[in-house]
């Protein structure tokens, strides 16, 4: 009987071995995607970026906010602090989620620009569905990386500004690297993981385990800092739920399978749409609405929103509400039910609360 506990103890921890993430290159201060990413073929060069400058724009984003309004309406957020599982999208890549009666934030942005300069850059033509002081409460924020669309000064000011301090203040989780701006920036509470670390916190004498995972993306803020600091995505494991938040990232398959396997099945996961197009150009770093299906049955996800898109043109060339059109094909062509994997309207709350994780959580 020993052996045969012996046997089954070896068998697992070869298993969890087997899973385990990989880990980023970190060479003279950059970090990068490790070689097992095989989609990941570099930042394009100048011949690519000319060729893509040349490209056809067929994005063809109304000026009629009328227009708009109907394609893409904004609805009233309907937050409930005590909610088992839901999520609100406010737009781009920022959802507002409650799980197990906590409430974190996934790379919050409701500026209206995201850029270094407040009036200049990629503009929203999608406004926020609220303001951040409508917000009830915000127990931790997940950030991704560092590029303007996912990390915003403003957001990071207002929101810390409202909920931080003491010792149950706002807590945020960033990738290596992020510390030093996050706490420049006025953060009190900052985490800073790599690929495959968590961090066990306790809200209302609850446990949550937050999971830094792998993604396959980049890093910059000014140009001259590529790769200074890391990206990812995030899991957040409670008492009862699980939620996957991919950040922005190209198609890593294996890392996909083993967050599925050592994580999942999720209860709700939040996988972007957009930016996908021209492909040849936007592969090694977004995915588009095809692989976010792969992606939402890869780590086992019972119900998927998509974000990232509809609200800034980031200059990819797809028209704009594509994304939205395209998943639905997507979802209907992998034979799952059309509810598994949705879009909703900006400021839409969906509520989950009737999905409990099964699975217990490899620890």
């Amino acid at each position: 009987m020993e052996d045969v506990a012996m046997d089954e103890s070896l068998m697992a921890a070869s298993s969890l071995s087997e899973d385990a993430f990989e880990k980023p290159t970190f060479i003279n201060g950059k970090y990068g995607n490790p070689k097992s990413f095989l989609g990941w073929t570099g930042l394009p060069g100048l011949q690519l970026v000319w060729r893509y400058k040349r490209n056809k724009d067929l994005s063809n984003i109304p000026s009629s906010e009328q227009e708009l309004n109907k394609a893409l309406p904004l609805v009233e957020p309907k937050f409930n602090p005590d909610a088992q599982l839901e999520a609100t999208w406010i737009g781009h890549a920022t959802v507002v989620v409650t799980l197990d009666g906590a409430t974190f934030i996934t790379d919050p942005i409701w500026s209206n620009h995201c850029s270094p300069i407040m009036f200049f850059g990629p503009k929203r033509y999608r406004p926020p569905p609220c303001k951040i002081t409508d917000l009830k409460k915000v127990d931790f924020v997940v950030i991704s990386h560092n590029h303007y669309d996912h990390l915003d000064r403003s957001s990071v000011h207002q929101l810390e500004q409202q909920f931080g301090g003491g010792k149950d203040g706002l807590r945020w989780f960033v990738p290596m690297g992020l510390k030093g701006w996050m706490e420049k920036n006025g953060c009190r509470q900052v985490e800073e993981l790599t690929w495959g670390e968590k961090k066990s916190i306790t809200i209302n004498s609850k446990q949550f385990d937050v999971h830094c995972v792998p993604a396959q993306h980049w890093s910059t803020r000014t140009g001259f800092d590529r790769f200074k600091s890391l990206w990812s995505g995030w899991a957040v494991v409670g008492p009862q739920h699980r939620f996957y938040f991919t950040g922005d990232t190209g198609f890593c398959k294996e890392e996909f399978v083993k967050i599925g396997r050592r994580l999942g099945p999720f209860d709700l996961a939040a996988i972007p749409l957009g930016c996908y197009e021209p492909k040849w150009f936007m592969s090694p770093q977004h995915i588009g609405p095809e692989e976010a299906v792969e992606i939402h049955k890869l780590v086992r996800a019972k119900k998927s929103i998509g974000v990232h898109w509809g609200t800034f043109h980031m200059g990819s060339h797809e028209p704009y509400m594509e994304p939205k059109l395209l998943l639905e094909e997507a979802v209907k062509k992998a034979g799952l039910d059309k509810e598994a994997f949705i879009t909703v309207h900006h400021g839409e709350t969906r509520n989950y609360s009737n999905s409990k994780s099964e699975e217990q959580f490899h620890k």
